[in-house]
């Protein structure tokens, strides 16, 4: 009698078969691509709010418009503006960089709830921000986590930039 060594065809074609069924359902569970692209959609998001708000502060300056404030903004180019830059408005930095209400969840929060001080403009995702973004609560613990926005805290003099933050591990 011959002593056969090895494993014959047939076992292993079936355990080929059984670990591609296997990679075919575990492997979605360890690849969440769904998250990185909120992730780089959000990052992205962060760099059109500073090329619009670049934009903007130039053509306010050339215009000589740098005088607005956020209880009084002066229109640069149908931009609502203040110190040259896009107030944190729906007719400020939306309409600056673009924004289509159909992709994306906006708010303006007034911290302290008076005419005086800058505002933020939260902005994240639309399929992702939960109650349409209704309350700041919706951004900062979207699904239960940390979240996923960047925020625009608009200025109130032209010497100093608007700050632009992504937050991102929610998403």
């Amino acid at each position: 009698m011959r002593n056969q060594k090895g494993f014959t065809l047939i076992e292993l074609i079936i355990v080929i078969v059984v670990l591609g069924i296997l990679a075919v359902t575990a492997a979605p569970q360890f690849i969440n691509f769904s998250t990185d692209a909120r992730t780089s959609t959000v990052k992205g998001l962060k760099g059109a709010l500073q090329g619009a708000a670049q934009t903007v502060y130039a053509r306010a300056a050339i215009d000589g418009s740098l005088n607005g404030t956020p209880d009084s903004p002066v229109s640069v180019n149908s931009v609502a503006t203040s110190g040259g830059y896009p107030t944190a408005s729906d007719s400020g930095i939306k309409v600056a960089a673009s924004l289509g209400s159909d992709d994306w969840v906006t708010l303006v929060v007034d911290g302290d709830n008076d005419t005086t001080t800058p505002n933020t403009y939260y902005v994240g995702p639309a399929d992702y921000i939960p109650n349409s973004g209704a309350s700041e609560s919706d951004f900062t613990a979207a699904n239960g986590t940390d979240g996923c926005y960047a925020s625009y805290a608009e200025t109130d003099d032209s010497d100093t930039p608007p700050t632009i933050t992504t937050e991102t591990s929610g998403c």
